[in-house]
């Protein structure tokens, strides 16, 4: 990627280098204005929850006021309802001429069957009959009772944190007849029905109050009392049932009221001292609580706001409300997102204006650089032909000069070595001639020499010298033959070494007239050039090795000798090998006394630097191995 904008043109390049700065300061625009964004809209929220919270709070406390009073107007209603009935039915009793205890009963029945507690009838403190049934509460045995009043016996017991009520409650007043008297006795029970349909309808407006100041939200709003502990509360029971009597059990850190908006509020990992705090501190509090809707438990961030009401309860009672982050930040969205077309435009914009303002500014340098680069590839006949005033145009037209005199110089220069390279090619061919001339008159030299010593062979008395005389006759053709070869060449550094090696063992066949002795020569050499000096030390090689095998190897009834050479990625491999007797038992070519030998090992491992292996395979069998010269 980096390789594909370094190949840009320089005003693409000031483009997206102007649209890359735009960009980042948007970047850096939307990193400091989104956060900025959240806090304002964060700070509107918690504006708006708490204005929602002081409306709640007022409605709590008009709550507990109404609820004060619903006592005790309901309290005062029960007396008097109470007093009228008992009126009533002294009326009744007193109509009567003899009334009975049967009539006492039925009389009872009709003023107090449908009435909220329980009516007894007692005759001098026993009871005789009651409504219900015949229950008369022990703590008002033996005790004395104030007549036509309530006479209350508080028998509350806490188990939890949530308010608890267990009241008894007993209303005498005696009869005028033969020592009967009327008792009243009520249970806490007898009025919860009523209370808990109170408490749930102001629970319900509550409720209302909050959804209308936030809607299409899943947040909702509490009321609940809490202990101040680090203990967080026990979800696994309702919190709104806590008269239950297993229930209760479980509200020990707080206890959701009655006429909460929601009665099992979803508080996560918070303690009810975290409720404390944020009340004093007037914060809220950030953390993490699952969504009723979402069954995998997931937690998601949430805002918490607190309020706390200062009253005579045994334990603090705190109103809540609780809204999720992603709703509070939700309606920034679609702002965001209006923003991403004006981003794209601006981009856009950017680099269509860094195009236009630079092209006419990069032109004439994307045109110098074209140029410079169509040089580069030899092409210097190119021009930039830039006019104009400025800078650039100045730098062009010096360009220009510098190619034009750069041109002028290469023409010149070609010319001048166009003649020298006559001239040296004249004298190139003025020296191959006078080498050819020079290889003619060894070979003719050598030759001569030759020729005299086959009249020298003749001459001579003893067999031994003929034979020195003649295997250095076929020295010295080896090495006439090689200047032969070279002089009919068209190359003076190589020769054809299949051609040399070809007339080599030619003439020995002539010479050692190995038809007539029953030995077959048989040659195998690939098409390869070797330079003089390897060529030459291969002919000796092979000049030594058939000639030791013809004066030795055979007896009468002949044989064969076969001469190869390989040579693969400049790695050469020469042989020769015969069918005869072999070489004797522990052969030693550094020990061998016959000059032959001393020559083999002499131009194999220091002319060619090679290395020279022998062995009996079926007769003896020599391998040097050499690298080709380049």
């Amino acid at each position: 990627m980096f390789n594909a904008f370094r190949a840009l043109s320089l005003s693409a390049k000031f483009s997206l280098a102007f649209s890359s700065i735009v960009f980042f300061i948007l970047a850096v625009m939307l990193a400091v204005v989104i956060p900025t964004w959240q806090q304002e809209r964060l700070k509107s929220e918690t504006s708006t929850i708490e204005r929602l919270l002081a409306s709640m709070e007022n409605q709590v406390r008009l709550t507990i006021h109404i609820n004060s009073l619903y006592n005790t107007s309901y309290w005062e209603k029960l007396t008097l309802e109470v007093k009228n009935r008992i009126h009533t039915f002294n009326s009744a009793l007193n109509s009567l001429d003899t009334p009975n205890e049967t009539t006492l009963m039925a009389l009872l029945d009709r003023h107090f069957s449908d009435f909220t507690c329980n009516a007894l009838l007692l005759q001098n403190e026993r009871v005789i009959y009651g409504t219900r049934d015949l229950f008369f509460p022990q703590a008002f045995r033996n005790t004395p009772l104030t007549l036509e009043q309530w006479n209350i016996n508080d028998k509350t017991v806490r188990i939890n944190i949530c308010p608890a009520n267990e009241k008894e409650f007993l209303y005498l007043t005696p009869l005028q007849k033969n020592g009967y008297s009327i008792a009243i006795v009520c249970q806490s029970q007898d009025f919860l029905q009523q209370h808990n349909d109170f408490e749930a309808s102001i629970g319900t407006i509550l409720k209302q109050s909050f959804q209308h100041f936030k809607t299409n939200h899943a947040g909702f709003a509490y009321m609940m009392w809490v202990d101040g502990s680090d203990r967080m509360c026990d979800h696994n029971a309702s919190l709104r049932t806590s008269d239950n009597p297993i229930a209760k059990n479980f509200n020990t850190a707080c206890c959701v009221s009655k006429t909460s908006p929601n009665d099992q509020p979803l508080t996560g990992q918070l303690k009810a001292s975290d409720y404390l705090k944020a009340a004093s501190e007037n914060k809220p509090i950030y953390h993490r609580i699952p969504k009723t809707d979402d069954p995998s438990g997931k937690l998601y961030p949430a805002f918490t706001w607190v309020r706390y009401f200062k009253g005579n309860h045994a334990y603090p009672f705190i109103l809540a409300a609780t809204l999720y982050e992603e709703d509070i930040y939700k309606e920034l969205d679609p702002i965001i997102l209006k923003f991403i077309p004006a981003i794209i435009l601006t981009l856009i914009s950017a680099f269509a204006l860094g195009w236009l303002f630079f092209h006419r500014f990069t032109l004439k340098i994307d045109r110098l650089l074209n140029v410079a680069k169509a040089v580069e590839q030899g092409e210097i006949h190119k021009r930039s032909h830039i006019k104009g005033e400025d800078d650039i145009a100045t730098l062009a037209k010096t360009f220009d000069a510098m190619l034009d005199s750069l041109e002028e110089n290469i023409q010149t220069l070609d010319a001048k070595v166009a003649t020298r390279t006559l001239e040296l090619e004249a004298l190139l061919k003025e020296k191959e001639v006078l080498l050819k001339e020079i290889h003619h008159r060894v070979k003719n030299n050598l030759s001569i020499i030759i020729a005299l010593m086959q009249l020298k062979e003749n001459q001579a008395q003893s067999e031994e010298s003929q034979t020195l005389l003649l295997e250095l006759q076929e020295r010295i053709y080896a090495i006439e033959l090689l200047h032969r070869q070279l002089y009919q060449s068209t190359s003076l550094k190589e020769i054809a070494f299949d051609v040399y090696v070809s007339g080599l063992v030619e003439n020995m066949r002539q010479t050692y007239a190995t038809d007539e002795k029953k030995i077959a020569l048989h040659v195998t050499i690939e098409p390869v050039c070797l330079g003089i000096e390897q060529a030459l030390s291969c002919g000796l090689l092979i000049n030594e090795c058939v000639t030791n095998a013809i004066k030795h190897a055979f007896d009468e009834s002949g044989g064969e000798i076969e001469i190869g050479f390989t040579c693969k990625e400049h790695e050469c491999t020469l042989s020769v090998h015969d069918t005869g007797r072999g070489l004797p038992e522990h052969f030693a070519l550094k020990t061998a006394q016959g000059l032959g030998m001393q020559l083999i090992e002499g131009i194999a491992c220091q002319q060619l630097q090679g290395k020279l292996h022998s062995e009996n395979s079926d007769g003896a069998h020599f391998a040097i191995r050499f690298t080709q010269e380049a």
